[in-house]
């Protein structure tokens, strides 16, 4: 089983871990009041994810990090 964390305070929902993943497991959504994004990962992220690292590598703020609980 795969976990990602995204650090609230580092990212900026710039959306690179959306376009990165061929899997698609990568959605922005509003954050607390609206104003601004934040990446999350979708709920099949956790059994589907190859942990190819492209949503972690490819954000500019290293926000995510991937932990793979095998």
């Amino acid at each position: 089983m795969v976990k990602h964390i995204v650090d609230p305070e580092k990212c900026r929902g710039c959306g690179k871990c959306v376009e990165n993943c061929s899997l698609e497991l990568w959605v922005l959504v509003d954050r607390e009041g609206g104003k601004d994004k934040i990446a999350q990962v979708t709920e099949e992220a956790a059994l589907i994810c190859h942990t190819c690292g492209m949503c972690s590598e490819g954000c500019p703020e290293k926000a995510i990090v991937i932990i793979n609980e095998e």
